[in-house]
């Protein structure tokens, strides 16, 4: 089972790597390497001891054969003694660098160095552990060695016991459904990951070396291959391991999944913003025709003015139609040049009472007998341009308030404007009780020119100048709904620091 393992291990780890292509996948790499060069080390010296039952032989080798060819392969008890130690010690300061990595908290974030510093401990016990240095400073005193064996011990369970804690601490303080629902996934594959390592990992690779002595059982009372331990307990064991094998597999490539999905969407968003300035030209060509249509209309209008007895109500009709088509024409084209215009954004520190009022104020030009309900649990400033920014939010609860109208729930209508902070964010909520999104809708509405509305009176640009606007502010736009229960649309921004620009 352990060489199942570690082919699956391998394979989860190839393929994270090929989906993200991240410093993360990366780490997630050099975590599984780490783990399978431990278990090969491992497997490695247990097949060359022998004198195992079948079960466990089927725990430890899945096959006799493969048992036998490990047997008899020209490793050295040095190179399998430090094949183990370094993905023993490798292991939990990758897991921690992992969780440093993953940490948002603005604390964590400024002591992230002296955190590292416990990680970085992996280089003494690499040098503790190198065979020359072994039997020249260690071998045979058995105090020194019980010592530092306990000593690396504590390190290893420190390290994975910080890198867990930091990684539910994470999860803690993520309020946001989507995100937290995607960090399950990686705290549960990291968790039990290291379930698993720790089921090989508290043994102390220095027995490997000592192939031909006792003394390290007197020592730790155990070892790799534990004869004392019945059949029952080795196949309890290797089921055990395979469980959380695949509960990690599974959540991290669920997890890589998801995040892939989502470069993928960015992918295909590009793609349509691309076909956007194709499009412009098909926009020429129907402001053309519509151009040529009040022509039509115009001529239609001298021809009744040149009339010795004028229709006044057929010229009122023209007239009507004419002023119709101009305003219609007129607000298609102020849409779509709001929506690609290139102005630059200028991102100076503004109060975030200050956007909300704006864009608040804004949509009582649109919507005056309507309710926004403004909560402003945060006093610090934005790093923003408060013009777009006010103009993104503006749109948002724009449509919230046309999705609760669609609803029929004007009277019941619960528009919010929410605005906190969350770690190194500061995040805008704007959520509505409405009619809700469709899920084939959430994964179109950022294409330009898409709306599932009147087409007479939207372009289907306002969401895709929403979503230009926010990542002008390096910022992001997420979106999240249930059909017939609303839609909330969380814009994420980097918190702006005003205390540290005063400081310099």
């Amino acid at each position: 089972m352990l060489i199942i393992m570690m082919a699956l291990i391998a394979a989860v780890a190839l393929a994270v790597v090929c989906l993200r292509r991240d410093k993360i996948s990366l780490l997630i790499l050099a975590l599984c390497s780490s783990f399978i060069v431990m278990l090969t080390g491992i497997v490695i010296y247990t097949a060359k001891i022998g004198g195992f039952s079948k079960s466990q032989q089927i725990v430890l080798f899945l096959l006799p054969k493969i048992q036998q060819y490990l047997q008899y392969l020209p490793i050295s008890l040095d190179l399998q003694g430090y094949l183990t130690a370094v993905g023993r010690c490798c292991f939990p300061c990758i897991l921690l660098l992992i969780a440093l990595n993953y940490s948002m908290s603005s604390f964590i974030r400024r002591h992230s160095w002296s955190l590292r510093i416990l990680a970085f401990g992996a280089g003494v016990w690499l040098i503790y552990y190198y065979p020359p240095v072994f039997r020249f400073w260690v071998r045979g005193r058995w105090g020194l060695q019980r010592f530092m064996g306990n000593l690396s011990l504590m390190w290893i369970l420190c390290c994975i016991l910080l890198a867990v804690i930091l990684l539910f601490h994470e999860y803690r303080s993520i309020f946001i459904p989507y995100f937290k629902k995607n960090f399950r996934y990686i705290l549960l594959s990291y968790v039990s990951m290291a379930f698993l390592y720790v089921i090989y990992g508290i043994h102390d690779p220095a027995q490997i070396y000592q192939f031909y002595g006792l003394e390290f059982l007197w020592i730790w009372r155990g070892s790799y291959t534990t004869g004392m331990m019945d059949s029952f307990t080795w196949v309890a064991l290797g089921l055990c391991s395979v469980f959380f094998v695949i509960l990690g597999s599974v959540n991290l490539l669920h997890y890589t999944q998801v995040t892939y999905n989502e470069d993928m969407e960015t992918v295909y968003l590009q793609s349509k913003i691309d076909q956007t300035r194709l499009g412009a030209s098909v926009f020429v060509h129907s402001i053309k025709n519509q151009l040529l249509a009040n022509r039509v209309l115009n001529k239609k209008l001298n021809y009744e003015l040149d009339k010795g007895q004028p229709d006044l109500e057929r010229i009122r009709d023209l007239a009507g139609q004419l002023n119709e088509m101009n305003e219609t024409m007129t607000a298609r084209m102020e849409d779509l040049y709001r929506a690609i215009r290139t102005n630059s954004i200028m991102l100076v520190p503004v109060s975030a009472k200050e956007v909300a009022a704006a864009a608040v104020a804004r949509f009582h030009q649109k919507y005056p007998g309507c309710t926004v309900h403004t909560e402003i649990r945060s006093g610090d400033c934005l790093l923003a341009d408060k013009d777009h920014l006010s103009e993104a939010i503006y749109n948002l609860l724009c449509n919230g308030q046309e999705s609760i109208l669609e609803a029929g729930r004007e009277k019941q209508g619960d528009l919010q404007l929410i605005i906190q902070n969350q770690r190194l964010h500061t995040v805008l909520e704007i959520r509505d009780n409405g009619k809700g999104i469709s899920r084939a809708d959430r994964f179109r509405i950022y294409e330009p020119f898409y709306t599932s509305k009147n087409t007479s009176y939207n372009w289907g640009m306002g969401l895709y100048y929403v979503r230009n606007i926010i990542k002008g502010h390096y910022g992001t736009l997420r979106a999240e709904s249930r059909p017939g229960n609303g839609a909330a649309f969380f814009i994420m921004l980097p918190r702006y620091d005003s205390a540290a620009e005063k400081k310099d």
